[in-house]
Formats: C-alpha cells, structure tokens, sequence
C-alpha cells in the first residue's frame, strides 16, 4: 500500500515554494524527490502587500489564493514528474500556504491557501489549515514544527534542542527521557527575515550567502542594544511571532540611513546578524535553564543552517554552556527542506487521525488533530 505523501511550504521570507515527496514506509519518511518553485515578481508583490492593513484586502487575498494554488500545483506537478509517479500514487498533499497575518491573541491565524483548488489541480487529496484547530484549542497555533522535530531527533543519553533558522526562529527543547517528551517550542524572535529584507533593498542580493557582507562591516553596540530591548524577546514561552513583531517597520530608520550613507550598510547587516545570534542564544541559554538542562545538543535548520559565518558564533558562543552545535544534515535530515518534510509529516499524521503533541509547547488546552481535508475527485 502506498505511504506516499507531498509536504509543500512557503515561509515568511515570501520567495516561492519548497515541496518534497516523502514515503513514511519509514515512519520517519525518507525524502524521495525535491523542487522549489519561485514566486513571479507580481505575486511576491501581491502577498508581501497583505501582510500588513492595505486597501482592497479581500479583492487581493482572493487573487493570491489563486496564485497560490496554481504556484503549489505546479509544484506537486514537478515532483510527480521527478519520480515518475502518477497522483493516484500520492495518498494527500499537507500544505502549509502562506502566512500573511499571525494573530494568537485575537484567536486567529490566516495562512492563506485554496485547499479545494489544488485538489482540482492535481487529483490529489489536500490537507491544509493546519494552526487553526490548536488555536480554537487556546494554543499559539505556532510554532508547530516541533512535533516533527520531537519524531525526527529525540536522544536518549542528552537533551536536543533544534534551533530552526528560516525568516524567524524556532526553537525545540526535547527531554532525553523515556518519551522524549517536547518541554518548550517557541519562536526565539527574527533570523533570516530581516537580513534578507535589508540585503534585498540595499545590495539587491538576495541574502547575505555565508555572512560575506555582515562579516566585513563592525556591529554597532548601541544598535544591537536596541534590537535586543524588543518587548517580544522579554516575554516567556510559549509564544509565537512573525512580521508583526519584526517587519521591516522595525528597521525603517536604519534602512533610511543606509540610504544617505552607504558606508553604514555592512556595519547594519554585522549587527542584525548579531541581533539574530543573540536573540537565540539568549533564548537557548534561558531555556536551559528553566528545565536544567546542563548538556545538550543543538540541531541547526532552515536556511540559516547554510551561514557558515552564523554557526560559527553559535559553536563561539553556546561551548560555554556545553552545548554541541550541528546541522541536521548531519543526521541524514536535509536542513533546507525541513519545514516541507513536516508537513508531509503532518498530513500522513491527519489521515491516521493521530493528533500532534502540542499541548505542552503551544499553551493549548489539549493535542489537536490540526488539518482539514480538502478531497479530490479520483
């Protein structure tokens, strides 16, 4: 019988869409075939507008759900193509959508998708909508990602944390207990997002690939004292966040002044890097020791796990607290591709009707059942 699922996922950096076969014949699924599809630049205009208050909202989110889904199809598509495999050979497509408004205080979360339209699209069964059901259940709704974490990397001989690294960052605190149990899942404030907003606007890059640009400019002490004085990094898990915390509204002085000096710029990109190591490590350091947690290992992901010039201050910094630093690709997970893979997780999780262990990190009432179904004509 096939264990054949596709996890397709676009993040807060809005740049297009990762999306991967899985085969959970292993539980743990073993990746099968890979693709990114990038965004046009009309939609990335599109979703990047909805993710703050604009004119004609409802007129516009109805036309990115359908660029969306049409984006997320020819994704599934590409895979299918890849492993030479037909849709009927795919038992669901876990979707993540796009988050455009994160808002767990107000009992609400969008993640904007159109279920139905993909199922039309590829004849596949579609599940999606996956934070709504841990909200309803008085959680966070995010992150969700350690469930996935907690199944892919629990130890028996010593804690795992999982740091991932993608626009924001999560972490995931594992017990190296018998059960392994997830004792703290959060997000640790921003990783990638602003770095990447700064390097787009002001050196047209789309990154800063392996920290060139921030290791050739000084960190600004006073800056970095800013940042780091946020009001979300001061406030205990669980909690989550997004660009409505670390919008570009957040840097818009310092991206004004690069603008008038552009000897600032490298000196501005050093010290977001900074702001992002930091920002973690004190959020790892602290949740150490909240659980007493005196040796641990730390599991890098997302795209941040690439910036060899990030992981080296983290490996700097975290020896003090005996704390190996790895990347998941060296456990055989692919760290780029991580999110993806746990949203065909997800979604193999949905049709088992098993809910996922959030109770403990998300602050909800219960574990949910998160998903909805969105069936295909066969």
């Amino acid at each position: 019988m096939s264990k054949l699922y596709i996890g397709l996922m676009s993040g807060t950096s809005i740049d297009g869409i990762d999306g991967v076969l899985v085969d959970f014949e292993n539980e743990k699924g073993n990746i099968l075939a890979s693709t990114a599809t990038d965004y046009d630049k009309e939609t990335k205009e599109l979703l990047h507008s909805l993710c703050s208050s604009s004119d004609d909202e409802i007129e516009k989110a109805g036309a990115a759900r359908v660029k969306l889904a049409t984006f997320e199809a020819d994704t599934v598509n590409n895979l299918l193509k890849k492993a030479r495999i037909s849709p009927k050979d795919v038992i669901a497509v876990g979707s993540h959508g796009q988050t455009i408004r994160h808002r767990p205080e107000k009992g609400f979360s969008i993640q904007l998708d159109d279920g139905a339209r993909l199922a039309a699209l590829t004849s596949i069964d579609v599940i999606c909508d996956f934070r709504s059901a841990d909200i309803a259940n008085g959680g966070n709704g995010a992150p969700l990602t350690q469930a996935f974490h907690q199944h892919q990397f629990s130890l028996s001989d010593r804690y795992s944390m999982v740091l991932n690294l993608g626009g924001i960052a999560n972490l995931t605190l594992i017990d190296k207990n018998e059960g392994h149990k997830v004792l703290e899942a959060y997000d640790t404030g921003p990783a990638n997002t602003l770095i990447d907003a700064a390097m787009r606007m002001l050196l047209n890059k789309g990154f800063d690939r392996d920290g060139e640009t921030a290791k050739s400019g000084k960190v600004i002490p006073a800056l970095l004292a800013k940042y780091l004085d946020a009001p979300y990094l001061k406030r205990l898990p669980p909690k989550s966040t997004g660009r409505e915390d670390f919008s570009l509204d957040f840097i818009k002085d310092e991206l004004l002044l690069c603008t008038q000096d552009q000897s600032f710029i490298h000196d501005f990109i050093a010290t977001l890097t900074e702001f992002t190591v930091l920002s973690s490590v004190n959020a790892i350091r602290q949740s150490m020791y909240r659980h007493h947690v005196d040796r641990a290992r730390l599991i890098v992901c997302g795209g941040g796990a690439y910036n060899s010039y990030m992981l080296e201050k983290f490996t700097s910094l975290l020896s003090k607290n005996n704390v190996e630093v790895i990347k998941a690709d060296d456990l055989g997970v692919d760290s780029k591709l991580i999110e993806a893979h746990a949203f065909a997780y997800f979604a193999y999780m949905f049709v088992q009707r098993k809910p996922l262990p959030l109770q403990d990190s998300t602050g909800a009432k219960r574990n949910s059942l998160l998903g909805c179904l969105y069936p295909a004509l066969k």
